[in-house]
């Protein structure tokens, strides 16, 4: 029973972080803009913040990886609680600028 409900778990963090993923690669332009409106944001800028997107959804794989294959279930939950929380804080910022927009 607990190994159905660490698989579901597991295979959702896949999900959640892919989709974190994808939301990270659209806000962080967002993110990197000083003044609302302006549209001038360094591409360099723009491409650090997506490859340090990029080492943060492989550490989330990585240790949601560990994490199932060791069996370690609180740590499954506690990645699946940070995927969630770093969703919804894009989420939140995302709409903060686009509202001052």
């Amino acid at each position: 029973m607990e190994q159905d409900l660490l698989l579901t778990v597991f295979i959702l963090n896949w999900l959640l972080i892919i989709g974190d993923a994808s939301l990270g690669y659209f806000v962080a332009p967002l993110l990197l803009r000083l003044k609302p409106g302006d549209p001038s944001v360094d591409g360099t800028a723009v491409g650090g913040m997506r490859r340090l997107l990029t080492a943060m959804v492989a550490l989330y794989m990585l240790v949601n990886c560990y994490a199932f294959f060791r069996q370690y279930s609180t740590l499954l939950y506690i990645v699946t609680t940070l995927v969630a929380l770093d969703i919804i804080v894009q989420l939140v910022v995302r709409q903060r600028r686009v509202r001052q927009d």
